[in-house]
């Protein structure tokens, strides 16, 4: 026969044990909640982009217009050096625009800088015309409209301050 003390036990092992187990799932799941938190990147589902450097970009770009444009071999040697050229380009105005003038730019100082991108931006774009066929150039204004309109969503009216927040460039955009 079972003695009262021996039942006893028993039951409160079971009941220290089942405290035991739901006391060590607790700790698990707040040690992996604590690693979620650690991770902001993969908050948004994407990851953090590093900062590439402009042949990176140039490499990247080159690419990407080769898988989406079927660019030839010579298309890609002559349209390489392009796009270096313009990342460098980018590069050196970001720069400038960074590093001389830490302050927020006057309305004046904002539209020579965006008369500038979009006069480098005609320059390539007319290097670019006349490497990739007519067919090549018209798929590849397509995507840069998808892109643009991909930003603009993703960013809504919040990062157009110049604009009155309405989203649109005012008609300003030079089309090629």
């Amino acid at each position: 026969m079972k003695s009262p003390i021996h039942e006893c036990s028993k039951s409160n092992f079971k009941i220290v044990s089942k405290k035991l187990i739901l006391a060590v799932l607790l700790v698990i799941n707040a040690s992996s909640f604590a690693q979620e938190q650690t991770k902001p990147e993969e908050k948004s589902g994407k990851p953090k982009r590093e900062k590439q450097t402009p042949e990176q970009r140039s490499q990247a770009q080159l690419d990407k217009l080769t898988t989406e444009l079927t660019l030839n071999p010579q298309q890609q040697e002559q349209i390489k050096p392009i796009l270096a050229e313009q990342n460098a380009k980018q590069e050196a105005l970001r720069a400038e625009r960074m590093g001389n003038n830490p302050r927020e730019m006057s309305a004046e100082e904002r539209d020579a800088f965006r008369a500038k991108r979009q006069e480098d931006r005609k320059a390539t774009n007319d290097k670019l015309k006349a490497i990739l066929t007519p067919e090549q150039f018209k798929k590849m204004k397509d995507l840069e409209k998808a892109n643009m309109e991909k930003m603009r969503e993703s960013r809504g009216n919040w990062g157009n301050r110049d604009n009155g927040g309405t989203g649109d460039n005012g008609g300003n955009r030079e089309e090629n």
